[in-house]
């Protein structure tokens, strides 16, 4: 069964190919797969975290070494320990605190002549034409 990872890259792969007609013949590779583009794309975390527990990456990265795994035919995919998490931006974590809804102040009636002018302005004339 699919991780919800290889799901979300599997769709943007499937994506891809249907615009990219160079890639799609990439990634109709025979020795190619979206579990080792997973692992592929793990361990190019793992590199780019250093010996840290975690690490921050766009998901334009994540799509690039996906693309990237299927363009190059000498990839060797490290063993690494599979564990993604997802985290929303800081700016989303935090509640949002319910403001009061500003009220405005009531609009002033116009008046019959105020209302006339207007009707005046916009009325067409047939010796203006």
């Amino acid at each position: 069964m699919a991780t919800q990872f290889e799901n979300t890259i599997k769709n943007y792969l499937d994506s891809r190919a249907k615009e990219d007609s160079l890639f799609a013949e990439a990634y109709k590779k025979a020795n190619k797969s979206i579990k080792e583009c997973c692992k592929y794309i793990y361990s190019q975390a793992r590199k780019l975290a250093k010996g840290s527990n975690s690490v921050g990456i766009d998901d334009a990265t994540v799509y690039g070494w996906a693309v990237h795994y299927y363009d190059e035919d000498d990839i060797k995919v490290d063993k690494v320990q599979e564990r993604v998490e997802v985290v929303a931006p800081v700016a989303i974590q935090k509640p949002v605190k319910e403001e009061k809804p500003v009220q405005q102040k009531a609009a002033r009636k116009k008046t019959k002549q105020e209302l006339q002018k207007i009707f005046e302005s916009r009325q067409l004339s047939l010796f203006d034409m």
